[in-house]
């Protein structure tokens, strides 16, 4: 019998063990994947780098929820929104950046964030749709007109101008709709002109401020003693919410709003009767919340200390406002709530340490009628509060825990 050459035998398994060796090497690829998938969702997850196939694209939770707490103080009440960033994260890895723009338009409708504004931005710039970039981008500069990577991203890409999303100081034409309406800043007068009479229209848009939620002033100054304004307001969906009608010639229109943070408005402004002129247009906020805002749900209750007084305030009908407290001992904690407004008609909840409903304070019927109320306690626990208007009144108060 022929003898086997060495170089023939060796290519043999010499051993039932060596014939598992290929097995348990897939078995290494596969438990590579998934470490590497776990740190793709961990490092979004717990603020390592952007891990977006995409430069410029911000892929990290964390920076979505610090943005979210400060335009709209507080946390997300319905995870929707940060479900839609995470899943538009995992169709850009994906491939699939169509995909991650129809998410990120609908997160938008909850979350109005510069954060997704730049990453649309991003996407359409990658998809050469400098149109829908411009816009995108745009929108996170109306939020927050220094946003850093909104910036070195305009730089970056090249062919947009630099400036773009700065409040203007004075009416830029067109501006004769809302798709090309002027952004202007709170606080600025902005100066404008009907030219033609009523074939002259202007719009301008601004955005609420972040939280807390405050009272804005619209006022409208005419230069000129003849003139006739008039002014719509319109929503982030065109709904029309104020017609202010043209009154007396030469009278500003004023208007007070109470709108929700972080949303977008529009200003119709037209003239009547063929007049014309300049005026200006100005939108202040009014600074009307207390120093204990935003606290309007329990998850966001403002800490008070025992024997030390708080002044606040029921600024509006929307308006609510919960306190957290440390009992100092056992047994009762007493609460005086001094009502400084002639208008108000407080009421009081209390709650126990698990947040559950504890009960009310006593029935309160006038205006600027106080209310004293006690309330058990265990030593050291946290309890909290609400305190709120009845019939739609508001005011100005005082409240101690003895």
């Amino acid at each position: 019998m022929p003898s086997v050459p060495a170089a023939s035998a060796n290519r043999n398994p010499a051993s039932p063990e060596a014939a598992r060796l290929p097995r348990w090497w897939w078995l290494g690829v596969c438990a590579l994947l998934l470490l590497a998938l776990a740190g793709f969702r961990l490092a979004r997850r717990h603020g390592g780098g952007s891990t977006s196939p995409l430069q410029g694209y911000e892929d990290r939770l964390p920076v979505f929820q610090r943005e979210y707490h400060h335009f709209y103080g507080r946390l997300m009440r319905d995870p929707n929104a940060e479900r839609l960033f995470e899943e538009a994260a995992a169709a850009i890895a994906a491939r699939r950046n169509g995909d991650a723009i129809a998410l990120l338009r609908t997160a938008t409708r909850d979350a109005a964030l510069p954060v997704i504004f730049n990453n649309l931005g991003v996407l359409f710039a990658d998809g050469e749709d400098r149109t829908h970039a411009t816009a995108a981008f745009g929108e996170a500069l109306a939020r927050a007109p220094d946003y850093a990577l909104v910036r070195q991203n305009l730089v970056r890409l090249g062919g947009f101008n630099v400036e773009m999303g700065r409040p203007v100081a004075a009416e830029e034409e067109p501006n004769n709709s809302s798709v090309n309406a002027n952004l202007i800043a709170l606080g600025r007068d902005v100066r404008a002109e009907i030219a033609n009479g009523t074939a002259d229209v202007d719009y301008f848009r601004f955005i609420a401020p972040p939280a807390p939620r405050d009272h804005l002033l619209i006022r409208i100054e005419h230069l000129s003693p003849t003139m006739e304004l008039g002014m719509r307001m319109y929503d982030g969906e065109q709904g029309l919410v104020l017609d202010h009608r043209p009154e007396i010639p030469g009278d500003p229109v004023v208007e007070y709003i109470a709108p929700r943070t972080n949303t977008t408005w529009y200003l119709e402004i037209r003239s009547a009767h063929e007049t014309s002129g300049e005026y200006t247009v100005r939108v202040s906020p009014m600074h009307s919340f207390d120093a204990y805002e935003p606290n309007d749900n329990i998850f966001a209750a403002a800490r008070i200390e025992p024997e030390t007084t708080i002044d606040a305030n029921i600024m509006d009908v929307e308006d609510t406002d919960f306190y957290s407290f440390e009992s100092p001992r056992a047994g009762t904690v007493t609460i005086e709530l001094e009502n400084r407004s002639p208008t108000l008609i407080p009421a009081l909840t209390t709650f126990g340490p698990d947040m559950r409903n504890s009960g009310f304070g006593p029935d309160v019927h006038q205006p600027g009628a106080s209310l004293h109320h006690t309330m058990a306690v265990e030593a050291h626990r946290t309890y909290f509060l609400q305190v709120w208007a009845q019939a739609r009144t508001s005011g100005s108060y005082s409240l101690t825990i003895h």
